[in-house]
């Protein structure tokens, strides 16, 4: 019987690197990896390369954040 893998990471993930003295948010797209065992996060590098990372510096985007900030500009301008 085939083992269930565990769900794929949720939401906005983003890989920063850093390339020419920039850092770079590149978004992630995560793919299982059967001979690793697990969800790995892929990135495309600022040289249009499809890399994989290490899946403990890949950063979740909240969205409540974005949304929170949002506002507080909005609020500013009115």
């Amino acid at each position: 019987m085939k083992t269930p893998r565990p769900r794929r990471p949720t939401g906005r993930w983003v890989y920063y690197l850093l390339y020419d003295g920039i850092l770079w948010p590149c978004p992630v797209r995560w793919e299982w990896e059967s001979g690793y065992g697990g969800w790995l996060p892929f990135y495309y590098s600022p040289t249009f390369e499809f890399v994989a990372g290490d899946p403990g510096k890949a950063y979740r985007i909240a969205r409540s954040d974005v949304r929170a900030k949002r506002r507080e500009q909005e609020r500013e301008y009115v």
